[in-house]
Protein backbone atom coordinates (compact mmCIF):
# COMPACT_ATOMS: atom_id res chain seq x y z
CA UNK A 1 0.00 0.00 0.00
CA UNK A 2 1.33 3.39 -0.87
CA UNK A 3 1.37 5.91 1.92
CA UNK A 4 -0.87 8.89 1.44
CA UNK A 5 0.57 12.37 1.15
CA UNK A 6 -1.04 15.56 2.35
CA UNK A 7 -0.81 18.91 0.65
CA UNK A 8 -1.12 20.90 3.83
CA UNK A 9 -1.55 20.70 7.59
CA UNK A 10 -4.76 20.11 9.45
CA UNK A 11 -6.75 23.34 9.78
CA UNK A 12 -8.25 23.01 13.22
CA UNK A 13 -8.57 26.56 14.51
CA UNK A 14 -11.94 28.20 14.11
CA UNK A 15 -10.54 30.50 11.43
CA UNK A 16 -6.75 30.44 11.02
CA UNK A 17 -4.40 28.73 13.49
CA UNK A 18 -3.40 32.00 15.07
CA UNK A 19 -6.63 33.95 14.70
CA UNK A 20 -7.89 32.83 18.08
CA UNK A 21 -6.00 35.57 19.94
CA UNK A 22 -6.80 38.37 17.54
CA UNK A 23 -9.23 39.93 19.98
CA UNK A 24 -6.65 39.98 22.75
CA UNK A 25 -3.99 41.77 20.70
CA UNK A 26 -6.19 44.30 18.90
CA UNK A 27 -5.39 47.96 19.62
CA UNK A 28 -8.13 50.56 19.42
CA UNK A 29 -7.79 54.34 19.18
CA UNK A 30 -10.00 56.34 21.52
CA UNK A 31 -10.55 60.04 22.01
CA UNK A 32 -9.09 61.99 24.91
CA UNK A 33 -12.58 62.99 25.92
CA UNK A 34 -13.68 59.37 26.25
CA UNK A 35 -10.62 58.56 28.33
CA UNK A 36 -11.20 61.48 30.67
CA UNK A 37 -14.83 60.46 31.05
CA UNK A 38 -13.89 57.00 32.28
CA UNK A 39 -11.24 58.37 34.65
CA UNK A 40 -13.73 60.81 36.12
CA UNK A 41 -16.31 58.08 36.45
CA UNK A 42 -14.09 55.56 38.24
CA UNK A 43 -11.98 57.90 40.36
CA UNK A 44 -14.52 58.27 43.15
CA UNK A 45 -13.34 56.65 46.40
CA UNK A 46 -16.75 55.09 47.01
CA UNK A 47 -16.67 53.04 43.82
CA UNK A 48 -17.48 49.34 43.95
CA UNK A 49 -14.40 47.38 42.73
CA UNK A 50 -16.58 44.81 41.02
CA UNK A 51 -18.37 47.56 39.11
CA UNK A 52 -15.01 49.02 38.05
CA UNK A 53 -13.95 45.56 36.89
CA UNK A 54 -17.07 45.31 34.76
CA UNK A 55 -16.41 48.72 33.26
CA UNK A 56 -12.88 47.67 32.36
CA UNK A 57 -14.15 44.43 30.81
CA UNK A 58 -16.76 46.27 28.76
CA UNK A 59 -14.16 48.76 27.55
CA UNK A 60 -11.85 45.93 26.57
CA UNK A 61 -14.58 44.11 24.66
CA UNK A 62 -15.33 47.34 22.80
CA UNK A 63 -11.58 47.66 22.10
CA UNK A 64 -11.43 50.92 24.06
CA UNK A 65 -8.04 49.93 25.43
CA UNK A 66 -7.20 53.32 26.98
CA UNK A 67 -10.45 53.23 28.95
CA UNK A 68 -9.81 49.66 30.08
CA UNK A 69 -6.30 50.54 31.23
CA UNK A 70 -7.47 53.55 33.21
CA UNK A 71 -10.17 51.47 34.88
CA UNK A 72 -7.57 48.86 35.81
CA UNK A 73 -5.42 51.53 37.44
CA UNK A 74 -8.38 52.56 39.56
CA UNK A 75 -9.11 48.92 40.38
CA UNK A 76 -5.54 48.44 41.58
CA UNK A 77 -6.03 51.33 44.03
CA UNK A 78 -9.29 49.87 45.31
CA UNK A 79 -8.15 46.30 46.12
CA UNK A 80 -5.39 43.72 45.94
CA UNK A 81 -5.49 42.00 42.53
CA UNK A 82 -7.79 38.98 42.35
CA UNK A 83 -7.33 36.17 39.79
CA UNK A 84 -10.05 37.79 37.67
CA UNK A 85 -8.20 41.11 37.88
CA UNK A 86 -4.98 39.42 36.72
CA UNK A 87 -6.77 37.86 33.75
CA UNK A 88 -8.20 41.22 32.75
CA UNK A 89 -4.82 42.88 33.19
CA UNK A 90 -3.21 40.21 31.00
CA UNK A 91 -5.78 40.86 28.28
CA UNK A 92 -4.99 44.58 28.37
CA UNK A 93 -1.25 43.79 28.26
CA UNK A 94 -1.86 41.68 25.17
CA UNK A 95 -3.79 44.50 23.56
CA UNK A 96 -0.76 46.70 24.21
CA UNK A 97 1.56 44.00 22.85
CA UNK A 98 3.20 43.57 26.26
CA UNK A 99 3.61 39.84 25.78
CA UNK A 100 5.87 38.80 28.65
CA UNK A 101 3.92 40.62 31.41
CA UNK A 102 0.72 39.20 29.94
CA UNK A 103 2.06 35.64 30.08
CA UNK A 104 3.23 36.16 33.64
CA UNK A 105 -0.22 37.38 34.61
CA UNK A 106 -1.94 34.46 32.92
CA UNK A 107 0.39 31.99 34.61
CA UNK A 108 -0.29 33.57 38.02
CA UNK A 109 -3.98 32.60 37.98
CA UNK A 110 -4.28 29.58 40.30
CA UNK A 111 -5.55 26.26 38.98
CA UNK A 112 -8.47 26.39 41.40
CA UNK A 113 -9.94 29.56 39.89
CA UNK A 114 -12.73 29.22 37.33
CA UNK A 115 -10.82 31.46 34.90
CA UNK A 116 -7.73 29.24 34.92
CA UNK A 117 -8.62 27.07 31.87
CA UNK A 118 -9.29 30.13 29.72
CA UNK A 119 -6.12 31.78 31.01
CA UNK A 120 -4.08 28.74 29.94
CA UNK A 121 -5.87 28.69 26.57
CA UNK A 122 -5.05 32.36 25.96
CA UNK A 123 -1.41 31.77 26.93
CA UNK A 124 -1.24 28.84 24.51
CA UNK A 125 -2.61 30.93 21.66
CA UNK A 126 -0.13 33.70 22.38
CA UNK A 127 2.75 31.23 22.30
CA UNK A 128 1.47 29.64 19.10
CA UNK A 129 1.26 33.07 17.49
CA UNK A 130 4.93 33.48 18.42
CA UNK A 131 5.62 30.05 16.84
CA UNK A 132 6.76 28.66 20.19
CA UNK A 133 5.07 25.31 19.67
CA UNK A 134 6.60 23.60 22.69
CA UNK A 135 5.31 26.24 25.08
CA UNK A 136 1.95 26.43 23.31
CA UNK A 137 1.54 22.67 23.67
CA UNK A 138 2.32 22.86 27.37
CA UNK A 139 -0.36 25.52 27.91
CA UNK A 140 -2.93 23.69 25.77
CA UNK A 141 -2.36 20.56 27.83
CA UNK A 142 -2.68 22.56 31.04
CA UNK A 143 -6.00 23.99 29.82
CA UNK A 144 -7.21 20.46 29.00
CA UNK A 145 -6.06 19.16 32.39
CA UNK A 146 -8.12 21.83 34.12
CA UNK A 147 -11.09 21.48 31.78
CA UNK A 148 -11.09 18.28 29.67
CA UNK A 149 -14.19 19.58 27.83
CA UNK A 150 -12.38 22.60 26.39
CA UNK A 151 -12.87 21.81 22.71
CA UNK A 152 -10.76 24.69 21.41
CA UNK A 153 -7.68 23.45 23.27
CA UNK A 154 -8.00 19.98 21.72
CA UNK A 155 -8.48 21.43 18.25
CA UNK A 156 -5.52 23.78 18.39
CA UNK A 157 -3.28 21.15 19.94
CA UNK A 158 -4.06 18.97 16.92
CA UNK A 159 -2.67 21.75 14.74
CA UNK A 160 0.75 21.46 16.42
CA UNK A 161 0.76 17.66 16.55
CA UNK A 162 -0.22 17.53 12.88
CA UNK A 163 2.82 19.48 11.76
CA UNK A 164 5.05 17.31 13.92
CA UNK A 165 3.30 14.12 12.73
CA UNK A 166 3.10 12.68 16.23
CA UNK A 167 0.67 9.98 15.28
CA UNK A 168 -0.07 8.44 18.68
CA UNK A 169 -0.67 11.84 20.27
CA UNK A 170 -2.79 12.91 17.29
CA UNK A 171 -4.96 9.81 17.58
CA UNK A 172 -5.49 10.50 21.29
CA UNK A 173 -6.56 14.09 20.63
CA UNK A 174 -8.90 13.12 17.79
CA UNK A 175 -10.47 10.54 20.09
CA UNK A 176 -10.92 13.06 22.91
CA UNK A 177 -12.41 15.59 20.50
CA UNK A 178 -14.83 13.03 19.06
CA UNK A 179 -16.22 12.47 22.56
CA UNK A 180 -16.86 16.17 23.03
CA UNK A 181 -18.37 17.26 19.72
CA UNK A 182 -19.64 15.80 16.47
CA UNK A 183 -16.82 15.91 13.94
CA UNK A 184 -17.14 17.18 10.40
CA UNK A 185 -16.27 15.12 7.34
CA UNK A 186 -12.89 16.87 7.13
CA UNK A 187 -12.21 16.17 10.80
CA UNK A 188 -12.81 12.41 10.49
CA UNK A 189 -11.02 12.28 7.15
CA UNK A 190 -7.92 13.86 8.71
CA UNK A 191 -8.11 11.48 11.67
CA UNK A 192 -8.00 8.45 9.36
CA UNK A 193 -5.52 9.97 6.94
CA UNK A 194 -2.91 11.02 9.49
CA UNK A 195 -2.44 7.51 10.85
CA UNK A 196 0.09 6.77 8.11
CA UNK A 197 0.39 9.84 5.88
CA UNK A 198 3.29 12.19 5.31
CA UNK A 199 3.19 15.80 4.16
CA UNK A 200 4.17 16.44 0.59
CA UNK A 201 7.75 17.71 0.28
CA UNK A 202 8.24 21.30 1.53
CA UNK A 203 4.67 21.58 2.90
CA UNK A 204 5.60 21.52 6.58
CA UNK A 205 9.08 23.04 6.23
CA UNK A 206 8.14 26.72 6.68
CA UNK A 207 6.15 26.23 9.88
CA UNK A 208 8.59 23.74 11.41
CA UNK A 209 11.44 26.11 10.63
CA UNK A 210 9.60 28.94 12.39
CA UNK A 211 9.00 26.71 15.41
CA UNK A 212 12.73 25.98 15.71
CA UNK A 213 13.83 29.55 15.08
CA UNK A 214 11.52 30.71 17.87
CA UNK A 215 12.54 27.89 20.21
CA UNK A 216 15.81 26.07 19.39
CA UNK A 217 15.06 23.54 22.17
CA UNK A 218 11.88 22.30 20.44
CA UNK A 219 12.69 18.57 20.23
CA UNK A 220 9.60 17.43 18.37
CA UNK A 221 9.87 20.09 15.68
CA UNK A 222 13.54 19.30 15.17
CA UNK A 223 12.78 15.61 14.73
CA UNK A 224 9.96 16.38 12.30
CA UNK A 225 12.05 18.83 10.28
CA UNK A 226 14.99 16.42 10.13
CA UNK A 227 12.72 13.67 8.81
CA UNK A 228 11.20 16.04 6.23
CA UNK A 229 14.68 16.79 4.89
CA UNK A 230 15.67 13.11 4.96
CA UNK A 231 12.66 12.05 2.90
CA UNK A 232 13.51 14.82 0.43
CA UNK A 233 17.05 13.44 0.09
CA UNK A 234 18.60 16.56 1.64
CA UNK A 235 20.69 14.54 4.07
CA UNK A 236 23.11 17.24 5.22
CA UNK A 237 20.23 19.54 6.11
CA UNK A 238 18.54 16.64 7.84
CA UNK A 239 21.58 16.06 10.08
CA UNK A 240 21.84 19.78 10.79
CA UNK A 241 18.15 20.00 11.74
CA UNK A 242 18.75 17.72 14.72
CA UNK A 243 20.84 20.47 16.32
CA UNK A 244 22.07 19.47 19.76
CA UNK A 245 19.56 16.69 20.39
CA UNK A 246 21.39 13.97 22.37
CA UNK A 247 22.44 10.82 20.49
CA UNK A 248 21.01 8.75 23.37
CA UNK A 249 17.47 9.92 22.50
CA UNK A 250 15.66 6.86 20.99
CA UNK A 251 13.95 9.10 18.41
CA UNK A 252 17.33 10.47 17.35
CA UNK A 253 18.72 6.94 17.22
CA UNK A 254 15.84 5.82 15.00
CA UNK A 255 16.47 8.79 12.71
CA UNK A 256 20.20 8.03 12.51
CA UNK A 257 19.44 4.41 11.64
CA UNK A 258 17.19 5.55 8.79
CA UNK A 259 19.92 7.91 7.60
CA UNK A 260 22.44 5.05 7.66
CA UNK A 261 20.09 2.80 5.69
CA UNK A 262 19.54 5.59 3.15
CA UNK A 263 23.32 5.79 2.74
CA UNK A 264 23.64 1.96 2.62
CA UNK A 265 25.77 2.07 5.77
CA UNK A 266 24.26 -1.05 7.28
CA UNK A 267 27.01 -1.75 9.78
CA UNK A 268 26.60 1.69 11.30
CA UNK A 269 22.84 1.15 11.41
CA UNK A 270 23.34 -2.04 13.42
CA UNK A 271 25.81 -0.32 15.77
CA UNK A 272 23.25 2.36 16.56
CA UNK A 273 20.49 -0.21 17.04
CA UNK A 274 22.64 -2.15 19.47
CA UNK A 275 22.88 0.91 21.72
CA UNK A 276 19.16 1.69 21.81
CA UNK A 277 16.51 0.40 24.25
CA UNK A 278 15.15 -3.03 23.34
CA UNK A 279 11.50 -2.10 23.85
CA UNK A 280 11.39 1.13 21.84
CA UNK A 281 8.84 0.48 19.05
CA UNK A 282 10.56 2.60 16.39
CA UNK A 283 13.92 0.94 17.02
CA UNK A 284 12.26 -2.48 17.18
CA UNK A 285 10.66 -1.93 13.78
CA UNK A 286 14.04 -0.96 12.34
CA UNK A 287 15.69 -3.98 13.96
CA UNK A 288 13.11 -6.12 12.22
CA UNK A 289 13.85 -4.45 8.91
CA UNK A 290 17.61 -5.00 9.27
CA UNK A 291 17.06 -8.59 10.38
CA UNK A 292 14.95 -9.28 7.30
CA UNK A 293 17.68 -7.81 5.10
CA UNK A 294 20.19 -10.31 6.51
CA UNK A 295 17.59 -13.16 6.45
CA UNK A 296 17.53 -13.57 10.24
CA UNK A 297 13.87 -14.56 10.32
CA UNK A 298 13.57 -15.36 14.02
CA UNK A 299 15.08 -12.01 15.03
CA UNK A 300 12.85 -10.22 12.52
CA UNK A 301 9.74 -11.86 13.98
CA UNK A 302 10.81 -11.00 17.54
CA UNK A 303 11.56 -7.37 16.69
CA UNK A 304 8.43 -6.78 14.61
CA UNK A 305 6.28 -8.32 17.35
CA UNK A 306 7.61 -5.76 19.82
CA UNK A 307 6.87 -2.94 17.37
CA UNK A 308 3.40 -4.22 16.47
CA UNK A 309 2.34 -4.81 20.07
CA UNK A 310 3.18 -1.19 20.91
CA UNK A 311 1.99 0.32 17.61
CA UNK A 312 -0.80 -1.97 16.29
CA UNK A 313 -1.95 0.58 13.72
CA UNK A 314 1.51 1.29 12.29
CA UNK A 315 1.62 0.16 8.67
CA UNK A 316 5.31 -0.78 8.58
CA UNK A 317 5.18 -2.74 11.84
CA UNK A 318 2.15 -4.77 10.73
CA UNK A 319 3.39 -5.56 7.24
CA UNK A 320 6.92 -6.20 8.49
CA UNK A 321 5.57 -8.77 10.92
CA UNK A 322 3.49 -10.35 8.16
CA UNK A 323 6.58 -10.66 5.93
CA UNK A 324 8.67 -12.15 8.73
CA UNK A 325 5.99 -14.69 9.69
CA UNK A 326 5.53 -15.62 6.03
CA UNK A 327 9.24 -16.42 5.75
CA UNK A 328 8.96 -18.42 8.95
CA UNK A 329 5.93 -20.30 7.63
CA UNK A 330 3.80 -19.52 10.67
CA UNK A 331 0.40 -19.64 8.97
CA UNK A 332 -1.54 -19.80 12.23
CA UNK A 333 -0.17 -16.44 13.40
CA UNK A 334 -0.48 -14.96 9.92
CA UNK A 335 -4.23 -15.38 9.47
CA UNK A 336 -5.49 -12.66 11.85
CA UNK A 337 -2.71 -10.28 10.84
CA UNK A 338 -3.52 -10.66 7.15
CA UNK A 339 -7.19 -10.01 7.89
CA UNK A 340 -6.29 -6.83 9.76
CA UNK A 341 -3.93 -5.70 7.02
CA UNK A 342 -6.65 -6.23 4.41
CA UNK A 343 -9.10 -4.23 6.50
CA UNK A 344 -6.65 -1.37 6.99
CA UNK A 345 -5.86 -1.35 3.27
CA UNK A 346 -9.58 -1.02 2.57
CA UNK A 347 -9.80 1.95 4.95
CA UNK A 348 -6.82 3.61 3.27
CA UNK A 349 -8.25 2.97 -0.20
CA UNK A 350 -11.56 4.56 0.76
CA UNK A 351 -9.78 7.50 2.39
CA UNK A 352 -8.02 8.05 -0.93
CA UNK A 353 -11.42 8.20 -2.62
CA UNK A 354 -12.64 10.63 0.03
CA UNK A 355 -9.72 12.95 -0.71
CA UNK A 356 -11.62 13.94 -3.84
CA UNK A 357 -13.96 16.68 -2.64
CA UNK A 358 -16.59 15.70 -5.21
CA UNK A 359 -17.03 12.38 -3.36
CA UNK A 360 -17.71 13.91 0.02
CA UNK A 361 -21.46 14.13 -0.46
CA UNK A 362 -21.59 10.42 -1.31
CA UNK A 363 -23.41 8.90 1.68
CA UNK A 364 -22.65 5.42 0.42
CA UNK A 365 -18.92 6.19 0.58
CA UNK A 366 -19.34 7.48 4.14
CA UNK A 367 -21.13 4.25 5.14
CA UNK A 368 -18.43 2.15 3.46
CA UNK A 369 -15.82 4.06 5.45
CA UNK A 370 -17.76 3.28 8.61
CA UNK A 371 -17.95 -0.42 7.78
CA UNK A 372 -14.27 -0.56 6.83
CA UNK A 373 -13.28 1.06 10.12
CA UNK A 374 -15.36 -1.51 12.01
CA UNK A 375 -13.56 -4.33 10.17
CA UNK A 376 -10.21 -2.72 10.98
CA UNK A 377 -11.19 -2.37 14.65
CA UNK A 378 -11.12 1.43 14.41
CA UNK A 379 -14.40 1.77 16.28
CA UNK A 380 -14.22 5.44 17.35
CA UNK A 381 -13.60 6.45 13.75
CA UNK A 382 -16.40 4.16 12.58
CA UNK A 383 -18.75 5.81 15.06
CA UNK A 384 -17.96 9.22 13.56
CA UNK A 385 -18.51 8.04 9.97
CA UNK A 386 -21.90 6.58 10.84
CA UNK A 387 -22.86 9.77 12.66
CA UNK A 388 -22.13 11.66 9.44
CA UNK A 389 -24.25 9.19 7.47
CA UNK A 390 -27.13 9.66 9.90
CA UNK A 391 -26.76 13.45 9.76
CA UNK A 392 -27.14 13.20 5.98
CA UNK A 393 -30.15 10.86 6.27
CA UNK A 394 -31.73 10.68 9.74
CA UNK A 395 -34.01 7.85 8.55
CA UNK A 396 -31.10 5.58 7.60
CA UNK A 397 -31.96 2.55 9.74
CA UNK A 398 -28.87 0.59 8.66
CA UNK A 399 -26.55 3.32 9.91
CA UNK A 400 -28.58 3.74 13.09
CA UNK A 401 -28.19 0.04 13.88
CA UNK A 402 -24.49 0.06 13.02
CA UNK A 403 -23.94 3.05 15.28
CA UNK A 404 -25.77 1.36 18.16
CA UNK A 405 -23.64 -1.78 17.80
CA UNK A 406 -20.47 0.32 17.84
CA UNK A 407 -21.60 2.22 20.91
CA UNK A 408 -22.36 -1.07 22.63
CA UNK A 409 -18.85 -2.31 21.94
CA UNK A 410 -17.39 0.97 23.17
CA UNK A 411 -19.56 0.86 26.29
CA UNK A 412 -21.48 3.97 25.23
CA UNK A 413 -24.90 2.54 24.39
CA UNK A 414 -26.50 3.87 27.57
CA UNK A 415 -24.55 7.12 27.66
CA UNK A 416 -25.28 10.49 26.00
CA UNK A 417 -23.98 10.65 22.45
CA UNK A 418 -20.85 12.49 21.42
CA UNK A 419 -21.47 16.17 21.18
CA UNK A 420 -23.64 16.36 24.31
CA UNK A 421 -20.70 17.86 26.23
CA UNK A 422 -21.13 21.04 24.25
CA UNK A 423 -18.55 23.02 22.36
CA UNK A 424 -16.65 24.96 24.98
CA UNK A 425 -13.81 27.23 24.18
Amino acid sequence: MQETSRRGPVGWAATSPHAGIAFYVAIATVSVVAGLFVVARVAKPSLDPDRVWMQAQEALKAQRIDDAEEALKTLTRLREPTPADRLLHAQVDLARDRIEPALEGLASIPDSHEAAPQARLIAARVELRRHRARFAERWFREAIRLDPNLVAAHRELIYILGYQLRRADLAAEFLALSRLSDLSFQNVFDWCLLRNSFWEPTTALPELTKFIEADPEDRWSRLALADEYRRMGRLQEAEAALGSLPPSDPKVQAFQVMMSIDKHEYERAEEILAKGPADDPDLARLRGRVALARRDVDEAVRAFRIAYERMPEDHDSLFGLINALSLKGDEKSLAPLKARAKALDEVNSLVQQASNVTNRSDVNLIKRLGAACVAAKLLPEARCWYKLAIAANPLDEESQQALYRIQEQLGEADQPGAGDAGNKG
